[in-house]
């Protein structure tokens, strides 16, 4: 089993993400960082023994990155039927709205990738 940490960029300029990836035995971990890295928020979407899909998204106040990691885990979990993990900080100072539309687009970018990468 490979122990290490996987990564690739994608987007430009201040909008410009990290996208680091680790196998945990079938599972999966990514983190998507951007501007000052740290983690903001926390998303994990599983496989219940009985079927059902669970899902568990938490930010840490007043962080705002919850939407993007419930998004790219939720797209990840579809793609793979693994459970998935994903953590994000990303943060731009005095960022516009222009650049927040940039920086989803830009997740968009990166998880469409990843999914190229693991789909069965």
């Amino acid at each position: 089993m490979s122990r290490s940490v996987n990564e690739f960029e994608v987007g430009s300029g201040r909008t410009r993400l990290l996208f680091a990836w680790r196998r945990w035995g079938p599972d999966l971990h990514v983190h998507i960082a951007g501007g000052d890295h740290h983690i903001g928020a926390a998303s994990l979407v599983g496989r219940q023994p009985d079927g059902r899909t669970y899902e568990g998204t938490f930010a840490v106040p007043p962080h705002k990155e919850d939407t993007v990691v419930a998004r790219a885990a939720a797209a990840l979990h579809q793609a793979t039927g693994v459970n998935v993990s994903v953590t994000a900080g990303i943060h731009l100072d005095d960022i516009t709205p222009d650049e927040i539309a940039a920086v989803l687009r830009t997740v968009d970018e990166g998880v469409a990738r990843l999914i190229d990468i693991f789909q069965p």
